[in-house]
């Protein structure tokens, strides 16, 4: 189930579809509007109502213009709700949900009111694809993995996400190399579901799950144990000194993947990383991104795409992995994982 919202208080619509038959008036969604409080509304049917279509196009507009709703933001609210002094007027308690929450407000009849910022586009975007395809994907995934109850012996020691990040990795190189990822036919929820447990099967048949990626195996535990106490804490971070950041960076595999592009591997690109950043602005951005205020994903933005927080070398996939490995609510997804996703039939998109 996917849920968006707007906080606004000029959104006033009323607007039900359930299959065939839609209900516009005046009544909430909520036990008094539907049950005990008189109010006036319209049902139409599909083929029988030509205004049914019209609603239709209607819902959808607005559904596209929302964002999406997340139990991050579910905390906000609950948390602007439950502030001492909160305010009850509309107008003044819309501006104090926009301190917790990020504003979103819908299209109307005004010309240009569908434009939205350059931010909150790409913010649009960003919550769509991972919280709408992407994490619930990986869930699925995750699902299948904890019903077989089968472990591989050199990831015993660590969480079920480090083993699965890696069996997607090793799908995405061995088996679905270059462009072939996409390949394979979207598939529904039992399908994909059966695709998976085929290639568990021979994800444990496997004598080592090494090939072609540049990070043993017998070391991912350990690696991911490591940048999770680098990084766990602002404290921690700024403590650190640059060696021990870079090595828990290592342990990223988006991170990882520059070593293809850069001359003497590790030994290449750890003074390449200081010099084309700083050690001030590498401590600054991570704290930010891992203990910052405001809604991960909105971090998750300045990051690649704010002058102030930006880090070279340090792109997208860099960031929604380390914030993955880092967050036991958010899955590591990389560019890797996402294509082991579309070719395992999940209609995700890189």
């Amino acid at each position: 189930m996917s849920v968006r919202y707007y906080t606004s208080r000029e959104f006033h619509a009323k607007l039900y579809i359930v299959g065939d038959v839609a209900m516009v008036g005046s009544a909430n969604l909520t036990d008094a509007g539907m049950m005990r409080n008189r109010e006036v509304s319209v049902v139409l049917h599909k083929g029988r109502d030509p205004g049914f279509d019209e609603l239709a196009g209607l819902f959808n507009m607005f559904w596209d213009h929302a964002d999406v709703f997340t139990d991050e933001l579910c905390t906000q609210y609950e948390l602007a709700f439950r502030t001492v002094g909160a305010p009850r007027e509309d107008a003044d308690f819309q501006k104090h949900i926009e301190r917790f929450v990020p504003p979103a407000s819908p299209a109307n009849a005004r010309v240009g009111s569908d434009v939205v910022s350059k931010k909150r586009s790409f913010l649009q975007g960003l919550r769509r694809k991972y919280e709408e395809q992407l994490i619930p994907a990986f869930q699925q995934v995750r699902d299948v993995f904890a019903a077989d109850g089968r472990r591989r012996p050199e990831f015993r020691e660590g969480d079920p996400d480090i083993e699965i990040g890696r069996f997607l990795g090793w799908l995405r190189v061995t088996h679905a190399p270059a462009d072939t990822w996409h390949s394979t036919s979207l598939a529904d929820s039992e399908e994909r579901a059966q695709r998976v447990r085929d290639w568990l099967d021979i994800w444990f048949s496997q004598t080592e799950t090494d090939a072609g990626d540049m990070v043993r195996a017998a070391s991912e535990v350990g690696n991911i144990q490591r940048l999770r106490e680098t990084l766990k804490s602002a404290a921690a971070s700024e403590a650190a000194s640059y060696d021990e950041i870079f090595d828990a960076l290592s342990g990223v595999h988006a991170f990882n993947e520059r070593l293809r592009f850069v001359a003497g591997g590790l030994r290449g690109l750890r003074p390449e990383f200081l010099a084309q950043n700083g050690l001030s602005s590498i401590k600054d951005t991570l704290i930010y991104l891992l203990h910052g205020r405001g809604t991960q994903l909105e971090r998750a933005y300045d990051c690649p795409f704010d002058e102030t927080k930006s880090l070279s070398g340090f792109g997208e996939a860099c960031v929604m992995e380390l914030i993955g490995w880092m967050d036991a609510e958010r899955p590591p997804i990389n560019g890797r994982t996402i294509k082991a996703l579309r070719f395992l039939g999940f209609d995700v998109q890189d």
